[in-house]
């Protein structure tokens, strides 16, 4: 193989292969159950449920690997890692880690969906080698037995190291939302006022087909609607606190009463039907104070 070949070749393969998996090791262990030892790391960027106005990164420690690129490019990244067989069919743990050797746990076995939950601060302990916005490494351990509230013992001894994957970045929409963010402030005012032209209006041709269905009375599409809508969406208009552009594509921040005393950033999906700005879907990202 001469050397402008090799070349060629070298290029080809790095623009081919996938992107390798970070890697985990150790164990954690529940009474009389199988200890669950990940071998494969992923960890993407995600609102922190305790604040959603910070960012926090979660790891995915699995005994297979996932589709992380998958997952990432997801409104709601980790409603997609948990759906996927690596995880539906396995058992796997979940760190959401913060600065400082902040971290939290949830080992979880899926055949009964019984999970463990831990935070650094008490009984766990975490040493971070790595905590950038492009990798994270560390060791997460219990120093000795814990026990949980049935009063069977479990214990923590995981180390990993991945980098995180990110989604290609977007352009910053304004405060307001820009025109995706007019257009959104439409919908929600047509949901306020129980408005089945101004919803139609507003919403993806593939949600008005799901309500328009020819057996409905006008009274039933637009119960359809609203209760769909709802299941998004804050319970009273919410407010636009800015968003990330993606061509016809634009996902706002909004923050809104999720139950009475009690707001949630939602992150909603606005995309570009023809000239127009609809509503696709959206995800409640995490709790917030008012």
């Amino acid at each position: 193989m001469n050397l402008r070949i090799c070349v060629l070749f070298v290029a080809f393969a790095a623009f081919t292969l996938p992107v390798l998996a970070g890697q985990a090791s150790g164990e954690f262990t529940a009474g009389t159950r199988a200890p669950i030892r990940p071998k494969y790391a992923a960890a993407f960027e995600t609102p922190d449920q305790r604040d959603a106005r910070k960012m926090a990164v979660e790891v995915v420690l699995s005994e297979a690997p996932i589709d992380i690129a998958a997952a990432a490019a997801e409104l709601d990244p980790h409603t997609n890692v948990i759906n996927q067989s690596a995880l539906r069919d396995h058992n796997y743990v979940l760190l959401w880690v913060r600065p400082d050797n902040d971290v939290s746990m949830n080992a979880t076995y899926s055949e009964t969906m019984t999970q463990f939950v831990e935070m650094t601060g008490g009984r766990m302990k975490a040493e971070m080698t790595a905590n950038t916005p492009d990798k994270v490494a560390g060791h997460v351990y219990s120093p000795k037995p814990l026990k949980s509230m049935d009063g069977s013992s479990y214990t923590i001894d995981l180390t990993f190291s991945t980098e995180v994957t990110r989604p290609p970045a977007g352009t910053k929409l304004p405060a307001d939302g820009g025109e995706p963010g007019k257009a959104f402030k439409a919908l929600q005012t047509a949901i306020a006022g129980k408005s089945w032209e101004g919803i139609s209006k507003n919403v993806t041709a593939k949600h008005l087909e799901s309500f328009n269905e020819s057996d409905r009375t006008p009274k039933e599409k637009l119960d359809d609607a609203l209760q769909t809508l709802g299941f998004w969406l804050p319970k009273k208009p919410g407010k636009i606190t800015g968003g990330e552009l993606h061509g016809d594509s634009a996902v706002l921040q909004v923050e809104g009463e999720l139950f009475e005393g009690q707001n949630a950033l939602f992150l909603v999906r606005m995309v570009k039907e023809g000239p127009r700005w609809v509503f696709d879907r959206a995800t409640k990202a995490g709790m917030i104070d008012k």
